[in-house]
């Protein structure tokens, strides 16, 4: 009988004991739901962001001819400012939904967005135009038809400037419709902590993939830079061209009614 009845005592747990497990339980369950809701959140900016074509085609003409390193910065700088453009409209959103008129935000942002690539595109081709001029007159070829030059000046091609135009260049592309696509899974999910972390981590993701995609296009122009004459020069001046036709084509088609993507 004495053994039976501390048996039956050892197998009750203590009340201490007992008030723990549900708090070990509940933060476990806790930081699985922050890792989950973080990384659903890293790779959905990634997507995001990676699948925009005119997030591709603006960063391109910026990124060739730099190297990996200064790539990647300018990648990451845009991505920062696509990043501020996005809590923006999501503050607004939360702010004024009542009074948002979606449809006008998303034509009026899309014209925008055109009118950036323009500029994007032309600023892309008037760097080539000098670089190209620079390397002539360097050759000691007179632009103007006569006699070569006998003696070159020391003109280097000026380097293409990034600073707050990149940065604001961004934030007109974050301040889109789709910058939704960031805020309302995050109001779904069943917490306050699990929103915000997978808010954070889509802006993290964003400027991770900027940041690695320009790194790639300037690791690969610089490779071909030894192995091709001139061919920063002639990528700058296709993926200027990409720009300045995908920028016509948005403002085409929202006067014709139509959309690209």
């Amino acid at each position: 009988m004495t053994l039976t009845a501390s048996a039956l005592h050892s197998s009750i747990p203590h009340p201490a004991y007992a008030s723990v497990q549900p708090v070990i339980k509940s933060g476990g369950l806790l930081s699985t739901e922050l890792l989950s809701s973080g990384w659903a959140g890293f790779f959905a900016g990634c997507l995001h962001t990676l699948s925009g074509p005119d997030h591709l085609v603006a960063l391109a003409p910026l990124s060739i001819g730099r190297s990996r390193l200064e790539s990647g910065l300018v990648g990451a700088l845009w991505g920062c400012g696509h990043d501020a453009g996005q809590i923006i409209f999501g503050l607004l959103f939360l702010l004024l939904k009542d009074r948002l008129h979606i449809e006008v935000l998303r034509i009026w942002g899309t014209r925008v967005v055109g009118l950036t690539l323009l500029l994007i595109g032309a600023t892309g081709i008037r760097e080539a135009s000098e670089v190209q001029e620079s390397g002539l007159i360097l050759e000691g070829v007179d632009m103007s038809g006569s006699e070569p030059l006998q003696q070159a000046p020391a003109v280097a091609p000026r380097k293409k400037k990034v600073g707050f135009t990149t940065f604001a260049t961004g934030v007109v592309h974050g301040l889109q419709p789709d910058a939704l696509l960031m805020v309302l899974p995050a109001l779904a999910l069943p917490s306050r902590f699990a929103g915000a972390a997978y808010l954070g981590m889509f802006l993290v993701g964003t400027v991770f993939s900027m940041g690695s995609y320009t790194a790639f296009v300037g690791s690969c122009s610089e490779a071909l830079k030894d192995r091709i004459p001139k061919i920063t020069e002639k990528l700058t001046w296709a993926a200027s061209l990409v720009a300045v036709c995908m920028g016509l084509a948005l403002l085409v088609g929202q006067f014709f009614g139509f959309t690209l993507y």
